[in-house]
């Protein structure tokens, strides 16, 4: 199977950004100092929400790293014991994460018939 520039960059620029987000939430929680702590979760904040924004943009099609990536790291930040992070943090609450799987799983068995319809038309030909 051939694998577009495009698909390649885009994953490439996924991975990017999933890691500046672990990373920030990584040096968020292990930072003992409260003084820069409203900075650093509006920093958070954003880049989360970056994310979360370039996967919403990417439906109906998505792409492989929002697929995989996006809910498991958003668990794991927002399931942490800090509350005043998961209520600052408006990916832990807006359900927006919940609405891009909601259109890729009803997306996903659309793209199976197609193909498999594609693949029937070719086989009868």
């Amino acid at each position: 199977m051939r694998v577009s520039g495009k698909r390649i960059l885009v994953v490439v620029i996924m991975g990017i950004l999933v890691s500046s987000v672990i990373a920030g939430a990584v040096s968020y929680f292990n930072r003992s100092s409260t003084t820069t702590a409203p900075t650093d979760q509006t920093l958070l904040n954003s880049r989360l929400n970056n994310v979360v924004d370039f996967c919403l943009k990417s439906l109906p099609t998505g792409t492989s790293a929002c697929d995989s990536q996006l809910g498991p790291i958003l668990d794991k930040i927002c399931g942490g014991e800090n509350k005043n992070i998961q209520q600052s943090l408006d990916a832990c609450h807006n359900g927006k994460v919940i609405q891009y799987y909601k259109v890729r799983s009803n997306e996903l068995p659309k793209r199976k018939m197609l193909v498999s319809n594609s693949s029937n038309n070719i086989s009868e030909k």
